[in-house]
């Protein structure tokens, strides 16, 4: 498989292109992974969709997968094809260069049954990832029934793993992203003014953002989608962004520009929550269980004299982030399955727990991340402030 056309990285058409040597470690680390598991062969489900569907595609073809359903097939020897549900996507993701053959048909599971068995496959150990969440019901269906010979396994938390550790070029991607995020945020603090929207707020770092390649992003204000509804400059605002980079990862961040003083148990709440931020990262290394780094944080805040709401929630208080939203692993108060695996280095984890407190304090909106590292989670952008910013 040769480089991709252009080769190289570039930046300007909205696309960030990964080294090619990433791409060669990445498909290493995966057939290391298919050696341990016993799979011949790996089937890959993606979808366009931002929260959980096209971090496993974007992986293995560094390819913005902006819609449309796929599967990739991606042996333990030989190069990888993939279908597609649109031919002029397909088209483009061979043009990207990581997957050449890829084929458009709007039922994907054919053409895969078909280079199967092509390929001497079709009586392989298959490992199907993305069957949890991304998986359509009848195309693994049209799998089974077109492979009888072969073994299907779930190979969702393997490649999970192996996803969940960053490399060099994944973590310098993501503090850049941070830095444009951070920036973008300065121009929203720059930007305020009396007597303007919302929408009008937003758009300085939004036009920001497109500039420099971003593909997508969410915005809350104080919780609510900005709107058309003109802004009173007065107490606290919490402004967030969810923003997927060029190159396929996201970051989250919010900022608290404030009008006037902070009440005192706000203030002390604020300081006990970057208190405890500190502490759960020096316990951050490898072997701890997001668990335990819970406890730490639920414990400070107690030092500092509140009690926290017993009743559990479905915010996830961590979770591992990259070209999704949400990665493995997970954390949050009501989803006991998912959070007592021990971190490995490498891991990067997006850090936001939220607690009803009393006595009562506004939540700070703190979101930042850490990469794991034997001497504790590592800031990714430490230059960010996170504390309200008082306005004058």
């Amino acid at each position: 498989m040769g480089p991709p056309r252009g080769g190289g990285t570039r930046e300007g058409d909205g696309r960030m292109q990964m080294p090619i040597e990433e791409r060669d470690a990445r498909y290493q680390r995966v057939r290391d992974m298919m050696d341990r598991e016993g799979f011949d062969v790996l089937l890959i489900a993606g979808k366009g969709h931002g929260w959980t569907g096209r971090g496993f595609f974007r992986y293995f073809t560094d390819f913005h997968l902006w819609g449309h359903d796929g599967l990739i097939l991606f042996p333990r020897t030989g190069e990888p094809m993939l279908t597609l549900t649109s031919g002029g996507v397909a088209a483009k993701i061979s043009q990207r260069g990581w997957i050449e053959d890829a084929r458009g048909d709007w039922d994907v599971a054919p053409g895969i049954i078909a280079e199967l068995r092509r390929r001497g496959l079709h009586a392989a150990c298959v490992g199907l990832v993305g069957r949890g969440m991304i998986l359509p019901v009848g195309v693994h269906d049209r799998l089974r029934e077109g492979l009888p010979g072969c073994e299907f396994g779930d190979a969702d938390r393997a490649m999970e793993k192996v996803r969940a550790k960053k490399s060099a070029a994944e973590l310098d991607a993501i503090s850049g992203l941070w830095r444009v995020a951070t920036d973008a945020m300065e121009l929203f603090i720059d930007g305020l003014r009396p007597g303007r929207t919302q929408l009008q707020l937003s758009a300085p770092p939004v036009s920001y953002l497109h500039e420099r390649g971003i593909r997508d992003y969410l915005i809350f204000w104080d919780g609510e989608i900005p709107g058309n509804n003109q802004v009173e400059l007065t107490g606290t605002i919490r402004y967030h962004m969810e923003i997927c980079g060029p190159s396929g990862h996201w970051c989250e961040i919010t900022v608290l520009p404030t009008y006037g003083t902070v009440d005192e148990m706000a203030k002390r709440r604020m300081e006990a929550e970057l208190d405890a931020y500190a502490r759960v990262r020096a316990r951050a290394v490898p072997g701890t269980t997001m668990n335990t780094l819970v406890d730490v944080y639920e414990d400070v805040l107690r030092e500092w004299g509140f009690a926290i709401d017993p009743s559990p929630g479905h915010h996830y208080d961590m979770h591992g982030q990259g070209l999704d939203w949400i990665e493995w692993p997970n954390r949050a108060p009501n989803d006991p399955e998912r959070f007592d695996t021990p971190l490995g280095a490498g891991m990067y984890i997006n850090y936001h727990p939220s607690r009803v407190l009393l006595p009562e304090a506004p939540a700070t909106g703190i979101n930042d991340g850490m990469v794991i590292t034997e001497n504790g989670g590592r800031r990714i952008f430490p230059a960010w402030d996170m504390r309200y910013r008082y306005m004058v």
